[in-house]
Order: structure tokens, then C-alpha cells, then sequence
């Protein structure tokens, strides 16, 4: 994509930006209770999605060494709210005093943190299913301190929620990291089958072997590409193809899931016809399908650009601004089987606007990894390190979705030449 610039003062803001890319700024400042404004120790201070952070000392203070960029400021501690703090390198003060709130529970929740029954440690494996993840790396993750998660299916039978009284500590030993993870929220619709949660992590690096270095590297490397990380990353750049991605358009379809109105009705008038119990079984399970979808989203031939996608604000910042659901093939890796499972389950019950969505409906069987992504706003901010805003504001279905916090890598991340 070719960058145009809309006036000099941007462009020279550019070429300062570029000479700063690898100078280092530092961030420090003071946590203190906001109430008493007494100092805060050991209370986690780092970069979200990073392995930039620090522990406050006895005085409440900490320090951070951060490249030049955008960046999100997260403290965490232990009965108080989370506090986070968006700031750029290019204002960043001398220093900063961050006074942080008590977090209070309310009854009803402290009573459900407190139950460890059966249906707590099987809403557990369910919340680890779908918030590490199913794939190689999410399956060898683990939850160290379990015990702080809030986990309730009694407010909604549908919906399994979980929050955290403290920070989850997470070991990922097939990508060489420990992660501390603020759980924000995490919901998951069962009878939609859609999960979605929202954190800040933050990544420590473990001391690895040097005989498991390479293939550390290596697991990292096919965790980051092909993700949403690196698909928003080169998009910024403007380089897709050369990187592995095609882009492709989206089409309307009749749903072949979905039999017809005139199957459905003959279906019916049989059902009341027979009374042979797998003959009924087996219609009631046809006539049910009456209310899937009747069209639904497939793959086009008709690929599209960077320049389809991506828009340039007067300002220079870039913004994902096409307003059709278009889907990401990323070629340069083959789909992990323990997906095909999770697609099975997922036939036609993920739907963007009425219509069910088709991943595999041109190119079955599909031997690379295939997302669709859908802007559900008006236009969605990318920066360089691959990271966007609002992260609502962007829709994943298919592979990069079946990637959770088992797959995920620090923004900060990057490739060994």
C-alpha cells in the first residue's frame, strides 16, 4: 500500500517517528491507595500484552524501560480495582502517581466464589476449554491458582460467566512464558456456542535450557504467524501476500444446510403420520434445522488488496474501514487437526447479520487456516505492533477464534532472522 501523506508537518512527524523506533523511554511513577494514599508494594505494574512490567518496592514505586510507540498501562493488585492508563512515548512525563480504588464484591458473588462443588470444577475444565484453548499449546496450559476465579451458571443456565478475585497465573511451558492474566470478564453462550473474554496479560520470560531454545523459538514462530497479530500487523505494513495471507471477498449463498420449506413441511406431515420412535427421532432432528439460517456467508474467488481494506486518516493513522465480512486464508501453515473438531461443532451456529457462515464451503477440504473477520463498527484503528482498537469492534470466526490465550504471543514479539 502506498502511504500518502496529506501534508509536510505529517510527514516529518513520520520521519521523527521512524529515527525514534529504537530509542528506549522509561515510565515510573508510584501506586498509592487512593483512600489513605499509603504506598502500594508488590503491587504488578506492566505493559498490556507485553513482557514490559515491574513490582512497586516498599515506597510504591516501579519503573519500565518501553520502545518508542502507543502503549496501555496496567496495575494490578490484590483487592483492589484494575487500573489501566493508555499513554505515548512521545508525552510521557518524568514521573506519575497512580492512586488505585478497593474492589468490593457483592454478596451474591462472594457467595459463589466461595463453592468449590462439582458443578464449580466442571464449569472449570469448561472455562479452560475455551480460555486457553484446544490446540497443542492451549491443551499443555495450565491455571497454577484456579481458586480465584469466580465461575457462575446459576444466574443464567445458558451462560457460564467468570471473573477473578486476583491475578490468574498461567504456564505455558510449549512457549517458553509464564503469564499473569487480569480477567476482566469471560462469557460463553452455550446454546450460541460464543465465547468471548477480555484481560490484560502480561508475559515473563522463563529461564529456558538452551538445548529447548530452538524449539522454543520454533513453537513461538507458528504460534505468532498466521494469528490476528500478525495479519493486523502486516496490514499495517501493506504487505499480506508476501507474508502467507490472501484476502478474499465474501458471498451471499443459499444455506445447504438448510432443507427447504417444501422438504421441511413434508417432514412435518410425516411426523404426524408416523409413530415409529426412531422415524420420529430422526424427522424431529430434520424439521429443527428449519431454523437455521436460509443464506449464509461462503468464500468468493474476488481477492482484495490492502488498499480495499485499509484507509488513511489526515493524521497518518490507519483504520480497517471495510464494511463487508471478507475472510483471511493464511497459506503458509496447515490447520492443527484438533480444529476440524472444534469447526464440527460449530456448523452453522455462528451467525453475523442473519446468515450463517460457510469457512469451508468453496475450498473442502481446506488444508490452511481460514478465518473470517467482520468490522462491527464504523472503522477499527491498527498500529504497527499488530495490536487494534476497540477490540469489540473486530469479529473472528474460524481459525484465528479457535487460537485463545494458549496461542497468544506478547505484542512485543518478534521473529528471529
Amino acid at each position: 500500500m502506498k502511504i500518502k501523506k496529506s501534508n509536510l508537518l505529517i510527514l516529518s512527524t513520520f520521519f521523527l517517528g521512524v529515527c525514534q523506533v529504537h530509542a528506549q523511554f522509561l515510565m515510573r511513577g508510584k501506586v498509592l491507595d487512593a483512600e489513605s494514599l499509603q504506598p502500594l508494594e508488590f503491587a504488578t505494574v506492566f505493559i498490556n500484552n507485553s513482557t514490559f512490567g515491574d513490582i512497586t518496592d516498599r515506597n510504591g514505586a516501579f519503573q519500565i524501560n518501553v520502545p518508542a510507540g502507543n502503549y496501555e498501562l496496567v496495575i494490578s493488585y490484590l483487592g483492589y480495582q484494575t487500573f489501566s492508563f493508555p499513554f505515548n512515548t512521545n508525552t510521557i512525563r518524568d514521573s506519575y502517581e497512580f492512586r488505585i480504588l478497593p474492589e468490593f464484591f457483592e454478596l451474591e458473588e462472594a457467595r459463589i466464589a466461595e463453592k468449590r462443588d462439582k458443578a464449580w470444577y466442571n464449569n472449570l475444565e469448561i472455562f479452560k476449554e475455551n480460555f486457553l484453548g484446544t490446540s497443542i499449546n492451549g491443551q499443555r496450559c495450565k491455571i497454577l491458582n484456579p481458586e480465584v476465579l469466580i465461575l457462575d451458571n446459576e444466574t443464567n443456565k445458558n451462560v457460564l460467566t467468570a471473573k477473578s478475585k486476583g491475578i490468574l497465573e498461567i504456564e505455558n511451558p510449549n512457549l517458553g512464558y509464564s503469564i499473569k492474566y487480569v480477567l476482566e470478564g469471560f462469557e460463553l453462550d452455550f446454546e450460541n456456542k460464543v465465547s468471548k473474554y477480555a484481560g490484560y496479560p502480561y508475559f515473563i520470560e522463563k529461564d529456558i535450557p538452551r538445548r529447548r531454545k530452538a524449539q522454543i523459538e520454533k513453537q513461538r514462530i507458528r504460534a505468532f504467524e498466521g494469528s490476528i497479530t500478525h495479519f493486523v500487523r502486516v496490514l499495517y505494513q501493506g504487505n499480506i501476500e508476501e507474508e502467507g495471507f490472501v484476502v478474499k471477498k465474501s458471498e451471499i449463498k443459499n444455506n445447504r444446510e438448510r432443507p427447504s420449506d417444501a422438504e421441511i413441511e413434508v417432514a412435518k406431515e410425516q411426523l404426524a403420520q408416523t409413530r415409529t420412535w426412531l422415524v420420529r427421532d430422526s424427522l424431529r432432528q430434520f424439521i429443527q434445522k428449519e431454523n437455521l439460517p436460509k443464506e449464509r456467508f461462503e468464500l468468493s474467488e474476488e481477492d482484495l488488496s490492502v488498499d480495499n481494506l485499509v484507509e488513511e486518516a489526515r493524521n497518518g493513522w490507519l483504520f480497517l474501514t471495510y464494511s463487508d465480512p471478507f475472510f483471511v486464508i493464511f497459506e503458509k501453515e496447515h490447520e492443527e487437526p484438533n480444529f476440524r473438531k472444534y469447526s464440527a461443532k460449530q456448523s452453522d451456529t455462528n451467525q453475523i447479520r442473519g446468515k450463517s457462515v460457510g469457512i469451508h464451503a468453496k475450498l473442502d477440504p481446506m488444508p490452511f487456516q481460514v478465518t473470517q473477520l467482520t468490522l462491527t463498527g464504523n472503522a477499527l484503528r491498527i498500529f504497527e505492533d499488530g495490536s487494534y482498537f476497540h477490540p469489540f469492534d473486530l469479529y473472528l470466526n474460524g481459525y484465528m477464534a479457535w487460537e485463545k490465550i494458549g496461542d497468544l504471543m506478547p505484542f512485543d514479539y518478534k521473529m528471529s532472522d
